[in-house]
């Protein structure tokens, strides 16, 4: 383990976190049909060519909720941007991610508390992984309740008959680290805010898991073309039956597992619930596919053009990473991150377990039922090598398919060229994907190892369950040349395939 990540202070953490601690039974999560949940994903953000990208939450419960709001970039799912956003009952939470110069920042007009408080209306991207981070999705985490709406979280983020919460600035008490106060975060399921304790006022708020009633939105619109377009995002309920509640102002760098890098898509908080930990395989068998279906256009029909993006991503591959090491290897050239089928961690270990890069075989129909014709071939003078057929690598955890001349959504690496049926402009297209060589596993913090005397491995991995996690969606644009105004666009999900296992 890195000396960045400070074993000793983990080692003390650990100690206190878990004495007396019991395991408990998790409940299973699963895709959600009422497009409701406790977890939402945005498959694709965007800030290029200027685009911006918006999302909509809604709680629908009459219960408070505190949710992680988490934007990861394309390229390896790095935590670009997070923070908390505290919704009481019937809350709607609304704003936009955009380019402001050389910065990301995300905007929003609404009243809800939000941890920390925002700068003016905005938060900027800060710098430790904003490179490649103009694209990539978005991870929206409930992370408990309030146990009683009369417990002071709850009382200060009500808003009032103006809109207006009661008191945003005691709301975010509760997401101190508590080291050198007496409040902020205790553990998973308590927190305090600053208030004077009496008989009328209890500082301390307890959590319990918040509801499946989270409704996630998104758009895509840019203002230069003119086009627009948005779905709902991928829920899941159930994914976390326990509350998860961490503090916003450390994490792993200073040693804290209980800080703002969790909850993540592996799970809760590590530090004082690792019963809820290993999320990620049951999220693998959720949103698992086999192939990936949609329909795709290049059309160019004189003064108008149909164009089409694939949007193909693979959503916490982060959690395949020995992340200490991973981590380090990004700030250190002497630090490698390689793939290995060696399964010992340790000095010059492997790090990497991810199923990316994907290998793909896309097989291309036109609209009818014709696909692309290998013709038979002649007889020859051996010996000969065998007809290649071609693949395509995924090799980010967001990738996107440009099927036309024309993107759709400018992305800065696009997969372009694709072979299609002749003379066709339009079709549909299944997509097959194999994972990366190696092994595949899922990897976490190792709290036996922070013991005194211990020679475990801090950061250990199992083995990875099912396909990847994927998620994704067509971006359509119908340009007219001559008639900005009259472009417009629309997102359809993909269709999977799913093992029969």
């Amino acid at each position: 383990m890195n000396a960045n990540f400070k074993p000793l202070g983990l080692a003390a953490a650990v100690a206190t976190a878990t004495a007396g601690y019991a395991g408990v039974a998790n409940a299973q999560s699963y895709a959600s049909a009422t497009e409701l949940g406790d977890l939402a994903i945005v498959p694709y953000y965007t800030v290029l060519e200027g685009y911006a990208t918006g999302v909509n939450i809604i709680n629908t419960a009459n219960q408070t909720q505190v949710i992680k709001f988490r934007f990861r970039r394309a390229t390896d799912s790095m935590d670009a941007l997070d923070f908390n956003v505290v919704l009481s009952p019937y809350d709607m939470y609304t704003g936009f991610l955009s380019a402001a110069g050389d910065d990301i920042t995300w905007t929003s007009n609404d009243n809800s508390c939000t941890v920390p408080a925002m700068n003016g209306n905005t938060f900027t991207m800060p710098g430790i992984y904003r490179a490649d981070a103009d694209t990539g999705y978005i991870e929206i985490i409930s992370m408990g309740s309030p146990e009683d709406e009369d417990m002071n979280l709850a009382v200060n983020a009500l808003h009032d008959s103006d809109g207006i919460p009661e008191d945003c600035d005691a709301v975010r008490e509760n997401f101190f680290d508590m080291e050198g106060e007496d409040y902020g975060n205790v553990n998973h399921f308590t927190t305090m805010d600053n208030s004077t304790p009496s008989a009328t006022n209890d500082p301390v708020t307890t959590y319990v898991a918040s509801p499946d009633s989270l409704k996630v939105s998104y758009f895509i619109k840019s203002d230069e073309t003119g086009v627009e377009f948005g779905d709902n995002a991928v829920h899941v309920a159930g994914f976390l039956d326990t509350p998860a509640m961490t503090n916003q102002e450390k994490g792993i760098f200073s040693g804290d597992l209980s800080g703002f890098d969790y909850p993540d898509l592996n799970g809760g908080v590590p530090l004082t619930d690792p019963a809820s930990r290993g999320k990620y395989n049951e999220l693998r068998g959720i949103l698992a596919a086999e192939q990936l279906i949609n329909d795709w256009s290049k059309n160019s029909a004189g003064d108008f053009t149909v164009d089409t993006d694939w949007v193909i991503t693979y959503p916490g591959q982060y959690a395949m990473l020995s992340l200490p090491t991973y981590l380090t290897s990004l700030v250190d050239e002497d630090v490698d991150c390689k793939r290995t089928s060696d399964l010992t961690l340790g000095t010059a270990a492997p790090c990497d377990f991810r199923d990316i890069p994907m290998t793909a075989a896309i097989t291309v129909y036109d609209r009818e039922e014709q696909g692309i014709v290998v013709e038979d071939g002649e007889l020859v003078v051996s010996p000969q090598p065998p007809i290649d057929t071609p693949t395509l690598e995924l090799p980010y955890e967001v990738n996107v398919i440009q099927w036309g001349e024309t993107p759709v959504l400018n992305a800065p690496v696009a997969i372009t060229g694709l072979a299609t049926p002749p003379g066709a402009v339009f079709g549909w297209a299944s997509l097959e994907t194999e994972p990366a060589d190696g092994m595949l596993m899922v990897c976490d913090w190792n709290l036996a190892a922070f013991a005194p005397g211990s020679t475990e491995d801090p950061y250990t991995c199992g083995a990875a369950e099912g396909d990847a996690a994927v998620v994704g969606f067509v971006a359509w644009q119908r340009a007219f040349a001559s008639l900005p105004a009259a472009n417009y666009g629309r997102i359809v999900e993909h269709s999977r395939v799913q093992s029969a296992s």
